[in-house]
């Protein structure tokens, strides 16, 4: 159990400095030459070529896991009027990019070298995709020209950009940087690469997740100037009025704005107990919002028709999709490869941009992350044994044979991606069957060789933190550890708010009846470990419904490589029946 100990608290103060636009015309704004000198300005800009490595086509094209709803048809009209779903998707060791209708194009790799491209953002006309990428070692921004084939750089710097939107002709992009340790908004032309970024927000609160309203004449954006995330407006035409504030709560924080096509509606994800889609009319802010489903990071069909929604459960993500007048379920849920990072749907060329790309370019499936090399022989009841974990210290440092290559090449990956050995030091790895279990927990996965108990001190140390989901009434914990190198080669900042568990010995009693409070995300950089452990298989469980008192029953720093076995499967796995039963008689 941890110490009663406070970790560092930071608040940002809440200072706007608006910045007053004459006009849209951007080219007149005021120049980030003009700004202070801790303003993100790119160092180099440059156009590069693709440096994918041509693959011949397999067989049966192994990128194409996720099936269509519907048989796939070749282009058409319709197909074309449809438009495509990229986005960013987890694929082995790293996020690569992604193309989907659920009608006429099953799951396509669009890339796969090694680094992360994330974020997707898909130009008007449907023939230019703008994301970010750490192919360099910062993440930066690339615009991809679908049709000429051509990749640009679009900014180089030390600091972090983060989600892009296009305006409405093209010409401009805005997104979001980390810089000082918070998030600005800037602007920049994407047709003179000699015209200066504007920064559109100033101060030390967070401004991010900025979407270009289709008339250009707006941004809706993501702000935590009032202790939680809100959204808000910058009006471009209304010097007057700059930033308005659409929605906000002491009680949820809302994320991800996004504009329908026809300018009138933002789709919004609201977070309180749970990820709700919500819609607001921009033009009649005292209206009651409607609700129309459970799911995050929305996005609008390129008809205005409906909205596409991601549904994070425990251990796995769906796609999802609503009607955005009756909000009946448009999409059933469709089970991705992997974790989202960003999407984006639109229209236009994209559909024949697409497919001109994937004529020339198929890539396979990366190689796999681990190979199950048993140590020991399995025995002829089909037990297998414990092994040793090597340079792991713990109680008792071993797993099963049919999970320690899992565990050692994902302690690799952690240790290559944060710069520390996070899992070389565990609270538990396997319990022994005589050993005394923690009261209160009915199947302790621990015993089976098949769990891990991630060692707390990283958490007392501010180290490692975690931000609290909900799904369908049971309470999941994300789990982030700190980059040892903070200089923007490592990880990404955190946009959403931490559970302090910690609190709860303070003497607040709200903290102590809730099992500790929100906190604003910690500045710096962190990894999502919880995403990494999936890739390799381990899995998260649910807090226990005495989790607010007792603190083992939180869960939070277990993972567990089930591989459909049931706990006592997983037992009569290393141990014979009369173990197991001694095991069983402990949780009586």
């Amino acid at each position: 159990m941890p110490k009663k100990t406070t970790l560092q608290k930071r608040r940002l103060n809440v200072l706007v400095i608006l910045l007053l636009i004459t006009g849209f015309v951007l080219s007149s704004c005021k120049s980030k030459n003009n700004e202070p000198e801790n303003k993100v300005v790119p160092e180099s800009t440059h156009t590069v070529q693709i440096e994918a490595t041509l693959n011949p086509p397999a067989a049966s094209n192994p990128s194409s896991s996720t099936p269509t709803l519907l048989p796939a048809k070749p282009a058409s009209n319709a197909a074309s009027q449809a438009g495509l779903i990229v986005f960013s998707m987890s694929d082995g060791e790293y996020k690569h990019l992604f193309a989907y209708h659920p009608s006429y194009l099953s799951v396509t790799r669009l890339t796969a070298d090694a680094w992360d491209d994330e974020s997707p953002s898909v130009s008007p006309d449907g023939t230019r995709i703008a994301y970010i990428s750490n192919r360099f070692g910062i993440h930066d921004i690339f615009i991809w020209d679908l049709v000429n084939n051509t990749l640009t750089q679009m900014t180089n710097s030390n600091n972090y950009e983060g989600t892009i939107s296009w305006s409405n002709d093209g010409s401009y992009i805005v997104y979001d940087v980390y810089q000082n340790d918070h998030f600005d908004l800037i602007i920049q032309s994407v047709n003179d690469l000699s015209e200066a970024p504007i920064q559109l927000t100033d101060g030390t609160s967070n401004n991010f997740q900025p979407a270009w309203s289709p008339d250009g004449s707006q941004l809706a954006f993501v702000s935590d100037r009032n202790g939680r995330n809100e959204i808000w407006l910058a009006k471009l035409h209304d010097p007057a009025e700059r930033f308005v504030k659409i929605i906000g709560s002491l009680e949820a924080n809302f994320s991800h704005p996004s504009w329908s096509p026809d300018g009138t509606t933002l789709a919004i994800c609201k977070q309180d107990n749970s990820n709700k889609i919500i819609l607001v009319k921009t033009d009649s802010l005292d209206a009651e919002p409607a609700e129309i489903g459970y799911g995050e990071d929305p996005a609008w069909m390129p008809d205005g028709s409906g909205i596409l929604a991601t549904i994070n459960q425990p251990n796995q993500t769906e796609i999802i999709a609503y009607a955005a007048t009756d909000h009946h379920l448009m999409l059933p849920p469709i089970k991705m490869d992997g974790y989202l990072a960003g999407y984006d749907w639109k229209a236009g060329n994209l559909f024949q941009s697409v497919q001109g790309w994937m004529s020339h370019n198929v890539f396979p499936q990366p190689a796999p992350l681990w190979s199950d090399e048993p140590s020991v022989t399995v025995g002829e009841n089909g037990r297998r044994s414990l092994v040793d974990l090597q340079g792991v210290d713990a109680p008792q440092p071993s797993l099963s044979d049919a999970v320690d290559d899992s565990f050692s090449a994902l302690r690799s990956l952690v240790d290559e991606k944060v710069g520390w050995d996070f899992l070389g030091i565990l609270e538990n790895a396997v319990l022994p069957p005589t050993s005394k279990d923690y009261p209160g927990i009915p199947e302790n996965w621990l015993y089976t060789g098949r769990a891990i108990a991630l060692n707390l001190a990283p958490y007392e140390a501010g180290w490692m933190v975690t931000t609290r989901e909900e799904f369908a009434g049971e309470l999941y914990w994300r789990v982030w550890i700190k980059c040892k190198v903070q200089d923007g080669t490592c990880g990404k900042p955190l946009e959403t708010p931490i559970w302090d568990f910690n609190s709860r010995y303070e003497g607040d009693i709200l903290a102590y009846e809730n099992g500790g409070r929100m906190l604003p995300a910690p500045s710096g950089y962190w990894i999502d470990f919880t995403d990494l452990a999936l890739r390799y298989g381990w899995k998260r469980l649910p807090s226990l419904n005495n989790w607010r008192s007792y603190f083992q029953g939180i869960q939070f720093n277990v993972y567990v490589l089930k591989e459909e076995l049931s706990w006592t499967q997983a037992l009569l796995e290393i141990y014979p029946p009369d173990q197991v039963a001694i095991i069983l008689g402990s949780e009586q």
